[in-house]
């Protein structure tokens, strides 16, 4: 199934942060540029919601198994093509 929704690419967004994020998403704890890129498309938006994702995720608050469970049922509930 593809994509619904075309995500921006990282260091495609003309937009000051938006690459950044990005580059973070791929090499920072999140290591998914895909869903990023497609909340990147809204910036305000991407800006915003990466620090709640940090505070609710980040710092191994939750187990990597977990985590990683959490991540395949929302894909799973959201009818992505992980």
């Amino acid at each position: 199934m593809a994509s619904r929704v075309v995500p921006v690419s990282e260091g495609a967004s003309p937009v000051a942060g938006v690459n950044e994020r990005l580059q973070q998403a791929r090499e920072g704890w999140w290591q998914d540029t895909q869903m990023f890129g497609v909340i990147g498309r809204v910036p305000s938006l991407l800006n915003s919601i990466v620090p709640v994702f940090e505070s609710f995720f980040g710092g191994g608050r939750i187990e990597a198994h977990i985590f990683e469970m959490m991540r395949l049922k929302t894909g799973q509930i959201n009818d992505c093509a992980y």
